[in-house]
This record gives structure tokens, C-alpha cells and sequence, in this order.
């Protein structure tokens, strides 16, 4: 009977504390069952100590966390963040359409996510984040769960596919806490974000079985339904790119090298005028040692099968009559970009295009594909460190945010 007793109150302090986003938490109710027998089984005689039931997702902002899980920051609905001046010229902010909508009914094509997932750049830092998490809960009101990849999975890449499951799970399994809303964006930076975001999708698939790929392991992790991970793919209404994509080949991946670890990439406007009409960049090149060794490291037979998958998984990318999905995307990208050149991504963009137009008939998904194209002063994911109005002023414009 006293069992019993201890039973129903662990069990009840557990459920209790899982309605709620603690310091650390994680949905898997498996972890407590396990933790209450341990505790009967070693201390049959001693009285009841209470133990907090932890979850795996953090709102602790340190390395540790960022790189292992995602991490949640609530809005600020009381914050204050400061309005463009006055006198900013919007028209230098307008979002122009790469894909024409034949979708009659438009008053939904643009709206406010209420969850955000953010995802860094390879060799991302913790205050690089901050300031577009703020933007988001501060200034937007959206609940956020952020992300910054391992820079090691650049030189590892055979361990992405088991860390992307794991994150899939875990970020279906707070979807699932929060009521399984049905308009969840996603923002990412440059290639290593773009390239987890697509792998994520993919993990997704795999555990809708939808998609059968011996990359993705479902051992060892909790179990998540192939209806909640349909149901959670179709819930991804938006996402917003920011300075890429490109290839995963060796001269991009020498330049992301140089721009995010070594920092040695810049964007020399070698002649400029006042309205940046006529501004002239010289590009960077990546040294040819460094070229040389990654094409070496590309023929790796578990590189190369990493880079097919990477390339697959961005190709298929929800949205559109290829998946049925109504997605919006908007791509962030201008000529100052040197570690992803412009061209590469309006390239991607018009890949993008013509995927849709394939399956034009299949399905009725809607892709929505918007572009903002900053100035040639503005580097990668620099632009709204330069340009903070204008990047304000776009994502205002993409979410339909009219105040």
C-alpha cells in the first residue's frame, strides 16, 4: 500500500510538471516510470524524497545546450523594441515574387508563426543568435526553439543523420506539448543552417515513413507516431533562408571555412557610388591548399554518400505540387555575399521554381517563393546587422505583421 502511495504521488508530481516549460525538460514520461521503480526497488524503507522531472529541451542559454537540443525562449508580449524611424523609405524593403501565386484565396499566404525554430551558421556563436531571437520574441511576439549545428559536423559528417533524428524527435515531441499548432516557421542561416533544416524534413519523412532512408536510425530514441510526424510536416507553413543555399562541394565548403572559422573573407568594393547602383566586388577566392585537401576529402566513399544525401534533402524541400504542402519561403541574399554568391542562390531559387512546376497537377500544395536582395555593403548573414530596418521591414512584409 505505501508503494502504492509513492507511486501515485511521483506519478502525479510527473504529469503535473510536464504541463510546464521548465529549466530542462523532455516529454518522455518512459524516463520517469523507470526513475519511480528505481527509487522502490533501492529505498523500500526510507521516506518519499521528491526529484524534479527533467526534460531534455533547455531554456538555458549556453553551448552546451545550443548545440546538443533546441532551445526555448517564450515571447515578450510587455517588450518594447524600437520602431524604423519615421523617414525609412519602405519601398526599399519590398518583397519581390519569384513564383507568381495562382492561389485565388491570398488572404492566408502570409501569417505570423507561432513557433519559430532558429538554426545558426557553421561555427555560429551564442550572441550571434541573440539578436534574432529578440527580434522574434520581443519585437514579434512568436515563441522561439534555436539551434546552432556542431561545427564538427562539417569534418563528421557521418554523424549527422543520427544527430538530425534526434532532433527531429525532440522537436516533434514539443510540437506535440503545444497542442500540435498547425503554423510553424522555421528561420535558418546560411548552408549549415538551410542543410539541417532540409535534413530535418527528411528525418521527418522517415519517421512518417514516408521516406525509407537506411541514413536515418529510429533506434535507441523515443517512439513518435507516423500520423504526429505527417501531421507536424504539414504544419510548416514558412521559412526564411538567410544567405543561402550552395553546393556542398569543395570550393563552397573552402569558402564557408574561411568566412565562419577563419574569418577571412570580406566583401572589397573596389568602386562604390552613394546609391549602391554601381558598386564593383572584387571576390575572394579560397586558398588552393585548402581546395585541394577538401577535394580529396570529397571522394571519401562516407562523404560522398553524406553529400548525395545533403543535396537529395535540400531538392526536397516541403512545398509545392511535389509534396502537396502550402510553404512560403524567402530567400535573404544580396552581391556582397562571397561565401554564397547571389547567383548560386537565385540558381537554387529557379531550381525551386521548376521542381514545382513538374508536379504541377499531382498535388495542390502552394509554394509561395518571395526574395529580398540587400545592398553589395552587406555580407554573409551580416544583413541585418546592416541593414536592421530593412530586415525588420522584410520579414514584416513576408508575415503579413502590419504593426
Amino acid at each position: 500500500m505505501y508503494q502504492r502511495r509513492i507511486l501515485l504521488v511521483a506519478t502525479s508530481t510527473t504529469l503535473i510538471n510536464s504541463k510546464h516549460t521548465s529549466r530542462h525538460h523532455s516529454s518522455t514520461f518512459l524516463q520517469s516510470k523507470f526513475r519511480i521503480r528505481n527509487y522502490l526497488n533501492n529505498h523500500r524503507s526510507c521516506s518519499f524524497k521528491y526529484t524534479c522531472h527533467k526534460r531534455n529541451i533547455s531554456t538555458i542559454y549556453d553551448l552546451k545546450n545550443i548545440s546538443k537540443t533546441f532551445v526555448y525562449q517564450s515571447s515578450n508580449p510587455s517588450s518594447q523594441f524600437s520602431e524604423p524611424p519615421s523617414n525609412f523609405d519602405h519601398s526599399t524593403s519590398q518583397l519581390s515574387s519569384a513564383l507568381p501565386n495562382d492561389n485565388q484565396n491570398q488572404n492566408n499566404d502570409f501569417y505570423k508563426p507561432s513557433l519559430v525554430i532558429i538554426i545558426g551558421w557553421w561555427n555560429c556563436k551564442l550572441n550571434n543568435l541573440r539578436k534574432y531571437i529578440s527580434l522574434y520574441t520581443d519585437k514579434f511576439h512568436v515563441d522561439t526553439l534555436s539551434h546552432i549545428p556542431p561545427f564538427y559536423h562539417l569534418f563528421l559528417p557521418w554523424v549527422v543523420p543520427d544527430a538530425v533524428t534526434h532532433l527531429a524527435k525532440e522537436l516533434i515531441g514539443v510540437w506535440i506539448e503545444r497542442g500540435r499548432p498547425d503554423n510553424i516557421g522555421f528561420h535558418v542561416f546560411s548552408d549549415n543552417g538551410t542543410y539541417h533544416y532540409a535534413m530535418l524534413c527528411e528525418a521527418v519523412r522517415n519517421l512518417a515513413n514516408v521516406n525509407s532512408n537506411t541514413l536515418f536510425s529510429k533506434k535507441n530514441t523515443p517512439a513518435i507516431s507516423s500520423t504526429d510526424a505527417e501531421l507536424f510536416l504539414d504544419s510548416i507553413k514558412s521559412c526564411v533562408i538567410d544567405s543561402a543555399p550552395s553546393p556542398i562541394d569543395e570550393k563552397y565548403v573552402a569558402l564557408g571555412i574561411m568566412g565562419g572559422f577563419l574569418n577571412k573573407t570580406s566583401s572589397l568594393i573596389t568602386a562604390s557610388d552613394p546609391l549602391h547602383k554601381n558598386d564593383v566586388i572584387q571576390l575572394t577566392e579560397p586558398p588552393t591548399i585548402l581546395i585541394n585537401f577538401l577535394s580529396i576529402f570529397f571522394t571519401l566513399p562516407i562523404v560522398k554518400k553524406y553529400q548525395t544525401f545533403a543535396h537529395k534533402a535540400l531538392n526536397n524541400i516541403p512545398g509545392g505540387a511535389f509534396d502537396g504542402r502550402n510553404v512560403n519561403y524567402l530567400f535573404l541574399y544580396g552581391p556582397g555575399d562571397q561565401i554564397v554568391p547571389e547567383e548560386v542562390v537565385i540558381k537554387f531559387i529557379n531550381r525551386l521554381k521548376n521542381r514545382n512546376g513538374i508536379y504541377i497537377g499531382e498535388k495542390s500544395g502552394n509554394l509561395k517563393i518571395v526574395e529580398k536582395r540587400f545592398y553589395p555593403d552587406s555580407k554573409h548573414v551580416q544583413h541585418f546587422l546592416k541593414y536592421p530596418d530593412e530586415y525588420i521591414n522584410a520579414l514584416k512584409l513576408f508575415y503579413g505583421i502590419n504593426k
